[in-house]
């Protein structure tokens, strides 16, 4: 009930909140009521008009507060949420709030280690909080890049309304094109005395000439050097009322064409004075202005040159008598190019008309505005609003400025719609929406469209989404009273919430399976990986042990064939065995081989030891595998001098060797 009482209040201070509601025993509408302004009889009672559309002070209050949000409950066109202090309708003094000026909203910028606290009005531009920024930190406006908005592109000139900010915000602030910041504390010529910042508080002057039907218009400048070259755009707009995308420059530095983001002082201009020329781009069905041949107004930032800011609202005055006197624009004229543009031209002259409180209307195309109110996270999903306008209908005017505008159905679009607008006025856009609205919601809404009169608009249709296909759930005409719109707009929304919630446990359940199966999968693809490691670990080791043992054969090969190269060669060295009917001096050798077998051969006594050692050798016996040893004295005779003869070395006339391995 507390959380009910403050969105509809828009009370802060949870004492006083507490305090009224107990004051009314907790009755939601009475206490709404009890901080409301006078109701209609007591205005009539005091000699005042009544708004002409006022929410009904008679609704059921048990209903309301069980069939109905509280947040939504309808209030007056236009009230303060705490009273004015001499007022006797409501207990609690405060300040009045007016709405003229914009909902404030407050951004902390987090900027290497500070927190900057900006607030400005919905109603300013993106380009105003980096002025701010400018005048605390000294950071030039083109160098800062502002994060954390809740859409990707923003540009300076952005109005903050348009993004539907919450009223807390959090910005973060990067300087890529900066080592470090140019000043720690707020810029002022005491604390920063450096060229740069000289630059940006230059006075430049620029001399324009616009040309137009071919005569000539002047105007001179004074700015400083801190304003941007849109801005600059932006006040020739309000003179010559040429919008900055049809207005054609010669004379810009090339940085100026480049981005008109960029400061007068960082673009290049000529100082003091420099000169530009414009001229309007060449816009079928544009009303043209009539222009003096020549003249000069002085336009100044410095507040204290009197005759200068005289000479500007001079002229100002009569540009907007003159505007004022011309016929009215179309919200949405047949030249415009894509969606993105009509729908940019709709809320540009929407706001001229009916002033700065109205619906935040989508900037894009159909298609966009459905994915961003449909196509996404269940808990993000808002409904779809689309308003269709037609000029020629009595009761476009009434309803716009009388019931659309109005501050409670202007909150309560923005916090749970997302509107999107369109002019059919004229024939060739009312095809394009039929055709637009047969793509996305079906034939049978496009023939419904198709049939309606201009006396049967404006429309507000509520379009949700159901079995992935886009739903239209209600078709609001613009006959409806102010109680009843809200209603209707209500029951949509509770609908809409009560199905979101399925929506968002049903989204939450399958991510929750989602995640699990992913886990899984990721626990899968890990085991497999592991598997395979170690099946390519053991295939590598396998195939290493056969590269070893193949390196092993090879050798033992080599080996085997260098030894039996010996034992040949050995075998050809030897002399030839001494015949039994010998009658030189021979020598009875026996040799005992390790495996037990004998061995025996008859030498010449004069025979070197070395014929005795080949002769082993041939048997398969090398001497660095063997020793070959006498019994007694027990002697390695391979280690003998082998050109003595067995006779020398006293193996004659016999002698029995061993053969022992070498260990």
């Amino acid at each position: 009930m507390l959380v009910d009482f403050q969105s509809c209040t828009q009370i802060d201070d949870l004492e006083t909140c507490i305090a009224i509601l107990e004051q009314n025993n907790w009755e939601l509408v009475k206490s709404i009521q009890s901080v409301m302004p006078q109701t209609d009889c007591e205005m009539s009672s005091a000699g005042g008009e009544p708004p002409p559309y006022t929410f009904s002070n008679h609704i059921d209050q048990t209903a309301v507060s069980q069939d109905f949000p509280s947040e939504f409950l309808p209030s007056h066109n236009s009230y303060s949420p705490l009273m004015d202090p001499g007022s006797a309708s409501g207990p609690f003094p405060g300040p009045s709030s007016s709405y003229s000026s914009g909902r404030l909203i407050n951004f902390t910028v987090e900027y290497r280690g500070r927190n900057i606290t900006v607030n400005v009005f919905d109603t300013e531009t993106v380009g105003k909080i980096k002025e701010v920024l400018f005048s605390e930190l000294g950071i030039p406006v083109q160098k800062q890049d502002l994060r954390g908005w809740s859409t990707k592109k923003v540009d300076d000139k952005k109005v903050l309304r348009d993004l539907q900010l919450p009223r807390e915000n959090t910005l973060y602030l990067l300087t890529p094109d900066l080592n470090r910041p140019l000043v720690t504390s707020r810029v002022t010529p005491e604390t920063d005395s450096s060229k740069e910042f000289e630059n940006f508080m230059r006075d430049y002057v620029l001399h324009i000439t616009f040309r137009e039907n071919g005569r000539a218009k002047e105007y001179h400048l004074n700015v400083q050097g801190s304003k941007t070259v849109g801005e600059v755009k932006g006040d020739i707009y309000h003179l010559t009322n040429v919008p900055a995308r049809h207005q054609v420059w010669i004379g810009w530095p090339d940085a100026a064409n480049k981005d008109d983001a960029i400061t007068l002082a960082a673009c290049g201009l000529k100082s003091p004075v420099h000169d530009l020329e414009l001229t309007k781009a060449n816009i079928i069905g544009k009303p043209q202005y009539s222009v003096q041949d020549t003249s000069e107004i002085d336009i100044s930032d410095d507040d204290d040159e009197n005759n200068d800011s005289y000479a500007v609202e001079e002229d100002i005055f009569e540009h907007e008598e003159s505007k004022n006197s011309r016929k009215q624009t179309p919200l949405m004229p047949d030249t415009v190019g894509d969606q993105t543009e009509a729908l940019e031209h709709f809320t540009r002259e929407f706001r001229e008309r009916y002033g700065e409180t109205h619906p935040v209307f989508f900037v894009g195309s159909l298609e966009g505005a459905i994915k961003e109110s449909l196509l996404c996270r269940a808990k993000d999903r808002k409904l779809l609003a689309v308003y269709l306008h037609h000029d020629n209908s009595i009761l476009s005017n009434v309803f716009c400025s009388q019931i659309l505008c109005m501050e409670t159905i202007v909150n309560y679009l923005c916090g749970n719609f997302i509107t999107w607008a369109w002019d059919v006025t004229q024939e060739t856009n009312n095809a394009r929406f039929i055709s637009i609205a047969k793509k996305e919601f079906g034939s049978i809404v496009a023939a419904q469209i198709r049939g309606q009169k201009p006396d049967q608009l404006p429309l507000l249709m509520i379009v949700s989404r159901s079995r992935a296909s886009n739903e239209v759930l209600d078709m609001i005409p613009g006959t409806v009273t102010l109680d009843e719109l809200m209603m209707r707009l209500m029951q949509n929304a509770e609908n809409f919430h009560l199905q979101q919630q399925a929506d968002i446990k049903e989204e939450d359940e399958r991510e929750a399976r989602d995640s699990i199966r992913q886990e899984q999968e990721l626990a899968f693809q890990e085991s497999l990986a592991t598997d395979r490691a170690k099946a390519e670990a053991k295939r590598q080791g396998e195939e290493m042990e056969q590269i070893r043992q193949m390196e092993e054969e090879r050798v033992k090969k080599e080996e085997e064939d260098r030894k039996q190269a010996i034992q040949e060669s050995a075998l050809m060295h030897i002399r030839d065995e001494p015949p039994e009917s010998c009658e030189e001096a021979v020598s009875r050798i026996r040799i005992r081989t390790p495996n037990g077998d004998n061995l025996q051969r008859r030498f010449y006594a004069s025979d070197k030891l070395k014929y005795l050692i080949y002769f082993i050798t041939s048997q398969g016996f090398h001497t660095e595998e063997f020793k070959i040893l006498t019994t007694f004295p027990r002697r390695d005779v391979s280690q003998l001098d082998e050109e003595k003869t067995l006779e020398e070395l006293k193996m004659f006339p016999q002698e029995t060797l061993i053969l022992e391995e070498r260990h």
